[in-house]
């Protein structure tokens, strides 16, 4: 199997809202992350998040067998 990670960056100098962070779990979740899937984060000294991600396996399918 494949990995893929599934990335969501604020803006420079920004930090991610509440909806971005939704927005992010809807991606990872549609990608295949479950629950258990741990996640990597870059913080600001504040707490703040920066730039979130997680690590999922992907099915991998020969070039021939994509449709």
């Amino acid at each position: 199997m494949a990995k893929k990670k599934v990335v969501h960056v604020a803006d420079k100098g920004g930090f991610l809202t509440l909806d971005e962070v939704e927005a992010w779990v809807r991606d990872a979740r549609r990608s295949g992350a479950d629950g258990g899937s741990a996640v990597d984060a870059r913080v600001s000294f504040s707490g703040r998040i920066q730039k979130i991600s997680v690590e999922v396996e992907t099915a991998h399918m020969p070039q021939d067998e994509v449709r």
